[in-house]
């Protein structure tokens, strides 16, 4: 084998001009750093063909096409496609970010994992063009200082550097990523300004949409780059809708502002601005949107609704979307549905080991009702489908009454409240209960009639789901005899109630462990001796490129389970209030929301910040 490249800036005759890092060097790079064993170095080399054709289909689809002769597969590819485990980290590979560090290390240069979100759209497409950035696999990724600072995937091939500090007015700084994260930017950046530009060049200053087409298959970026379609706007949702699945993106919002548009992305509950856009560009957009929901795209008044499946890959993916008028024009938001997540299994929800029993023997019951509680975007839909999805078979009839559907599944039969005909929670129950079900499961209990059909059907032997807007689960009690319901009736029909909230989880890649202050502990209102109070261990995320240098990744519930007893029973039929009725089941072990998130704390699950946010409002 070759012997590896020296770092960068060596002097010497090492120093000299040298071509881009080849296969054996690589090689040889990553057994002198001990993430391979010479083995696995002489296997990857006697396979390597038929590794790049494995890159070749997974990059562009196919080993003979035009777009595979005009792709050239990097030697970092190919041992990544070998798929060798990492040497000094348990479940991982060495995939292309391992060999880009194992490179950064060798040449003395920083390793950079890119965040797409980070990057600033018009430098990319201001420096480099497309062609370019493709064939060299570089992109500027900001500035160190007074220089422009470029990530490379080889940075030992010094034709390239001359070229670029050639073409560049100024400094230039580098460091090194792998090839799949720029060709990735790249591919996001000019595909969708592209489409853009195209779109407002066809558009003109009036804003009309031009003809569009209805999408069946969601197309990848590099279907999207070699595609001969001209269709500027649909290419350019395309881009959007793959990019915020890969950035596991919840919503997607298309705002109009008074001089262009803007789009959005809500990540694990907080919202990112990603792109702006010309101003004509918009209504193009929200036209596309709105052709793809089945909507109507002469009404632009009138708040709408409507759901569109995507198939992307071998998955389908269900997005709901909501057109609202604002001042600037329509607003968009697309709701993305991932069955992976709204079909989880329940032990995937986050329920403690005494949560989980409690919560089996409620929806292992016959009968009764069984209500989930918590504000929007607390995970709500999640939680009931998931139990929906575990309680359903062959023998067992499940049927739900939702507005609107938010995942349809062959498992369950699926109702559409439809208010402009009259079909509202209430009819459409009453309906249900003539189609002999065993489990039904109400979208939500707003109305008196509601809350009375869904007590008479836990009555009559059915178990009944539904879910209640309130602050904790000893409200939804007092929710529903505000609304009528007779104490009698839901003291001898309610099981249980769930209240929860979702907090962001610990980022696992850069999870460290420390101490709360003694503000903190005070701030929490954890009840511990003086001299302990600096000694509470914690953890939180110092923040890497996997989370966005957020140090969060992910959510996870938190929750309260109001188990109706005997005692709560018996307070439930006097018409006692939410405030007796939660002292009544803390004393019979209740763990409160706080309590719940201040035990995940502990547990290293999340952090104070999240603690504190997602507790505030209560006492």
């Amino acid at each position: 084998m070759s012997q590896p490249p020296p770092p960068i800036g060596s002097s010497g005759p090492e120093a000299e001009p040298r071509p881009p890092l080849c296969l054996a060097e690589l090689l040889e790079l990553l057994v002198g750093a001990e993430l391979i064993k010479p083995e696995q170095a002489r296997d990857v080399e006697a396979r390597s063909t038929t590794l790049k054709s494995f890159v070749l289909k997974d990059r562009v689809g196919s080993v003979r096409s035009q777009a595979a002769a005009r792709y050239e597969v990097s030697p970092a590819e190919v041992v990544a496609a070998a798929q060798i485990p990492h040497a000094a980290k348990t479940n991982r590979r060495v995939d292309e970010d391992a060999i880009a560090e194992c490179i950064a290390r060798r040449s003395g240069l920083r390793h950079l994992k890119i965040d797409p979100l980070s990057l600033d759209g018009d430098l990319i497409s201001k420096t480099f063009s497309r062609p370019f950035v493709r064939r060299h696999v570089v992109i500027p990724v900001g500035h160190d200082g007074d220089a422009l600072q470029l990530a490379l995937a080889d940075p030992w091939d010094s034709s390239l550097r001359e070229t670029l500090e050639d073409i560049i007015d100024g400094p230039v700084s580098y460091v090194v990523a792998s090839k799949r994260d720029i060709l990735g930017v790249a591919d996001r950046v000019f595909g969708f300004r592209r489409s853009v530009a195209n779109a407002k060049s066809k558009l003109g200053p009036g804003g009309a949409p031009s003809a569009l087409v209805e999408l069946v298959e969601l197309r990848s970026n590099e279907e999207l780059a070699s595609s001969s379609h001209d269709e500027a706007v649909v290419a350019a949702v395309d881009y959007l809708l793959n990019y915020a699945y890969e950035q596991r993106a919840s919503d997607i919002h298309f705002e109009p502002r008074q001089e262009d548009g803007a789009v959005r992305f809500r990540i694990d509950g907080i919202l990112h601005e990603i792109e702006s856009y010309p101003r004509p560009v918009h209504a193009a957009i929200t036209s596309r949107v709105k052709v793809m929901a089945r909507m109507d795209i002469a009404e632009r008044r009138r708040p709408q609704d409507g759901r569109i499946k995507i198939q992307r890959g071998e998955r389908e993916i269900e997005l709901r979307v909501s057109c609202l008028s604002t001042a600037f024009g329509e607003k968009t938001v697309i709701r993305i549905l991932d069955p992976t997540i709204l079909l989880s299994e329940i032990e995937e929800l986050g329920f403690s080991s005494h949560e989980r029993e409690t919560y089996e023997r409620w929806i292992t019951s016959p009968s009764g009702l069984i209500l989930v509680t918590g504000p929007t975007g607390s995970g709500k839909t999640t939680t009931l489908y998931s139990t929906l999805r575990y309680l359903a078979s062959a023998e067992i009839n499940v049927t739900t009454v939702e507005d609107p559907i938010e995942m349809v599944d062959a498992r369950f039969n699926q109702l559409q409240v439809q208010r402009q005909i009259d079909l509202g929670f209430a009819e459409a129950l009453r309906s249900i209960l003539r189609q002999d079900p065993d489990i039904i499961m109400v979208g939500e209990i707003r109305d008196p009639e509601t809350a009375q059909m869904a007590v008479q059907a836990a009555l009559t032997g059915h178990l009944v789901f539904s879910t209640v807007h309130t602050r904790d689960a000893a409200g939804a009690v007092t929710r529903l005899l505000e609304l009528g319901v007779e104490p009698f009736l839901l003291s001898s029909v309610l099981r249980g109630v769930l209240a929860q909230r979702l907090l962001r989880r610990i980022c696992a890649h850069c999870a460290v462990e420390g101490y709360l202050t003694p503000e903190q502990v005070a701030a929490l209102g954890i009840k511990v001796p003086v001299e302990r109070r600096e000694r509470l261990a914690v953890r939180w995320g110092e923040g890497c490129a996997e989370c966005r240098h957020t140090g969060l990744f992910g959510r996870s519930g938190c929750f309260e389970l109001l188990d109706v007893g005997r005692r709560i029973r018996d307070l439930i039929k006097k018409g006692e209030d939410a405030n007796e009725i939660g002292r009544a089941a803390r004393v019979e072990g209740m763990e409160s929301l706080r309590e719940s998130a201040l035990r995940r704390l502990a547990d290293g699950d999340t952090t104070y910040e999240e603690v504190i946010r997602i507790t505030a409002d209560f006492d």
